[in-house]
C-alpha cells in the first residue's frame, strides 16, 4: 500500500470573453476498493462547485456550468490517497470493457498485429502484450491529437501516452480479456498519463506501455473507460470565438 500526495491544478486561457460554458470535468481521482481518498479539496472557477457525480465506469464527474462571461476558467484538486492492490477488486468487471470504444474499434491493421499477439490466458501473456505496445510505436508529441484512433496510432508507428494505452486496450480485447483505458498521474510532475488495465483472477491489473512496465500503487486513476473518449479530463462547449491555451501544474508523491 502507499499512500500519495497528489495536486493537479490546470487554467484555460481564453483570448475573448466567452460565455454559457457547460463542462463535464473529471479532475479528482476515483474512489473504489483499491483506491481510498483520505482527504480531497477541489475548487473550480469561475462559478460555484457543484456536487460531484458518478458516470457510468465509476469516474467522479463534475457537471459545471458558467454561464457569466470569462476569460479563464480555473479546476484544481489537491489531497492524499492510499493505494493498496491486494485490496478485492469487483466481482465481475464492467461488461463494456469486452467492447471496443470510439477510438479502439479495430481496423485492418489492428486485426492484422492481432492474429500475432499472444491470447488471453497468463499474467505472462499480458505482460508480453506490453512490450509489444511498446516496440511497435515510437513516442513523438504533437503527431497525434485528443481524437487520434488506436488504428491511425499503429498504423502510422507514432504516438504518447494515450496511443500507446489505447493501440494496448484494443490489442488485449481482441486477444480475449476484458481491457479499460485509464487516465490520471503517476508520481512525479508534469500532465496526466495514460495507461491500461487487465481484468485477470479477480482484480485489475495495471500496464504501461509507455514506459514498458506495470502500472503499480505509484499511480492514481482519476478515469476509466472503453477508451480515452469515454474519460477526458475536460469535456464540453461554450459560446464565443476565442482562442485557448493551459497552464498545467501536476505532482504526485510518496508519503
Amino acid at each position: 500500500m502507499k499512500r500519495l500526495q497528489f495536486s493537479f491544478d490546470t487554467t484555460v486561457h481564453y483570448s475573448a470573453p466567452v460565455t454559457g460554458h457547460q463542462l463535464a470535468l473529471r479532475c479528482m481521482p476515483m474512489t473504489d476498493a483499491v483506491q481510498h481518498l483520505e482527504t480531497c479539496t477541489v475548487t473550480i472557477e469561475p462559478a460555484p462547485l457543484p456536487q460531484p457525480l458518478r458516470d457510468g465506469f465509476g469516474n467522479t464527474v463534475y457537471w459545471y456550468s458558467a454561464l457569466e462571461p470569462h476569460t479563464a476558467l480555473r479546476y484544481a484538486a489537491v489531497g492524499v490517497a492510499a493505494v493498496d492492490k491486494r485490496r478485492a477488486d469487483e466481482a465481475f468487471p464492467n461488461p463494456a470493457f469486452r467492447c471496443h470504444g470510439l477510438r479502439t474499434k479495430p481496423g485492418r491493421t489492428l486485426l492484422q498485429v492481432s492474429s500475432a499477439m499472444p491470447k488471453a490466458g497468463t499474467y505472462e501473456a499480458a505482460e508480453a502484450l506490453c512490450h509489444a505496445v511498446h516496440s511497435l510505436l515510437q513516442y513523438t508529441p504533437g503527431v497525434t491529437d485528443t481524437t487520434t484512433t488506436a488504428e491511425a496510432a499503429l498504423r502510422g508507428g507514432i504516438g504518447v501516452c494515450q496511443d500507446y494505452a489505447q493501440v494496448f486496450v484494443a490489442l488485449a480485447r481482441l486477444a480475449g480479456w476484458s481491457a479499460r483505458y485509464c487516465m490520471g498521474l503517476s508520481v512525479g510532475e508534469g500532465a496526466t498519463h495514460a495507461w491500461a488495465e487487465i481484468y485477470y483472477k479477480g482484480h485489475w491489473h495495471g500496464f504501461d506501455p509507455t514506459r514498458d512496465c506495470a502500472a503499480d500503487e505509484r499511480y492514481l486513476r482519476f478515469g476509466v473507460g472503453r477508451d480515452s473518449a469515454d474519460c477526458p479530463v475536460e469535456q464540453g462547449i461554450f459560446f464565443g470565438s476565442a482562442a485557448q491555451s493551459q497552464s498545467i501544474r501536476m505532482r504526485v508523491t510518496e508519503l
